[in-house]
């Protein structure tokens, strides 16, 4: 277990660094666990090289040979589905090492999902309704038009749609009546305007030296997931202190950091910005540049566990994320406000996230990390 969780940590930078190399100033927000999920079920009837390719970059390679074969059973996700067109009627295959059939339980079993055809063919509108009609209910109604008109058409053969929508409620709730309007600055030129939210509590925390930033952990009610945020110290070009962090995390790095050794807890005044992300992901080229070439190419493409249809490959790799961050949490019990004199408390150290950052959402109990993102541009 602890092996396919650094697998999918590594995933999650390589796939950061990927989607963030081109614009230093975007705003990210995506769920790898998921991502890594739903393209462990393509892994599943994947053969041959392309196999192997969804292997490296999902760091499964780097698993014993016996885990690589059986996915783990934990993985199990509602929010993907892969949508394949019906192959010919009469169509007729050698027998291969994987039926059908087999692939469709092993989707079932492992992943708590299903396979669904659908007629690209002969009724791509409708195809498409159905799609975002899935997305929308999957997102309580968030993520809406996942595909907008001539997205899909009749050339379109398989669609692995993923779509992933978070809200959870703070441990520790922000007061309403603290958030203020104040300037979120990039740079010592550039600002912008965000709602920050404003409170004081016993919150773990750190400093790490190397790359000159705090850490911060916002635990979710029921401590089973936290935030962890990382703050890099403000400066006259806060973008460029971002990236500089960008360079240097690792998987092993942010288990250092995250770790009790450097986090403990203290008295904190925290200020963190309300926020929303939603974004859209057609992920086909980034894949292919991380490595993942040949079941985009129907020439190419070996996905003869799902189908024999010699010629299926991998039309879209779409993934759709929304979150929200606001003061919303559990009810506070008793009244608010720190015990004893204000003379005789020590100081409050603080976290003040008035420019950009980096956060992920773990697991704490197995440190998974769930989502990860960055937030530049209010």
């Amino acid at each position: 277990m602890d092996s396919l969780i650094a697998a999918n940590s590594k995933f999650s930078f390589d796939l950061f660094q990927e989607i963030s190399k081109n614009d230093g100033a975007k705003n990210i927000f995506f769920c790898p666990l998921s991502l890594s999920a739903a393209l462990g079920m393509v892994r599943l009837g994947a053969r041959n090289d392309s196999a192997q390719q969804i292997d490296r970059v999902l760091h499964f390679d780097e698993l014993s040979q016996e885990k690589t074969k059986t996915p783990d059973p934990c993985l199990k996700y509602k929010e993907q589905k892969v949508l394949a067109d019906s192959p010919p009627e009469g169509q007729k295959g050698a027998t291969k090492p994987s039926t059908p059939q087999e692939y469709l339980d092993g989707v079932i079993q492992f992943y708590h999902t299903t396979i669904e055809s659908v007629d690209f063919r002969k009724d791509t509108e409708k195809s498409r309704q159905k799609i975002n009609f899935w997305v929308e209910s999957q997102s309580q109604g968030k993520i809406k038009e996942l595909f907008s008109k001539n997205a899909i058409n009749n050339g379109t053969v398989l669609v692995l749609v993923n779509a992933v929508y978070f809200k959870a409620k703070w441990e520790k709730y922000f007061e309403v009546k603290n958030t203020v309007d104040v300037p979120f600055s990039l740079s010592e030129n550039e600002k912008k305007t965000v709602r920050m939210m404003n409170q004081k509590g016993m919150f773990k925390m750190g400093f790490i030296e190397e790359v000159n930033a705090q850490i911060l952990e916002m635990p979710y009610t029921k401590g089973k997931l936290s935030m962890f945020v990382l703050l890099p110290s403000c400066s006259a070009d806060n973008l460029k202190g971002l990236q500089e962090l960008e360079r240097n995390i690792t998987y092993e790095k942010i288990v250092a950091w995250s770790s009790s050794e450097n986090m403990s807890e203290k008295r904190v005044a925290v200020s963190f910005p309300q926020f929303t992300l939603e974004d859209s992901y057609e992920l086909n080229s980034i894949l292919q540049d991380m490595g993942i070439t040949d079941v985009f190419d129907e020439k190419k493409a070996d996905l003869t566990g799902i189908s024999l249809h010699p010629s299926l490959y991998l039309s879209k790799v779409v993934h759709k994320t929304f979150v929200e961050v606001d003061e919303n949490g559990t009810q506070a019990v008793g009244a608010s406000g720190a015990v004893g004199s204000v003379m005789s408390a020590p100081s409050w150290e603080t976290f003040n996230a008035d420019h950009p950052f980096l956060f992920f959402i773990r697991h704490n109990k197995n440190q998974t990390i769930f989502f990860y993102g960055r937030f530049c541009s209010p």
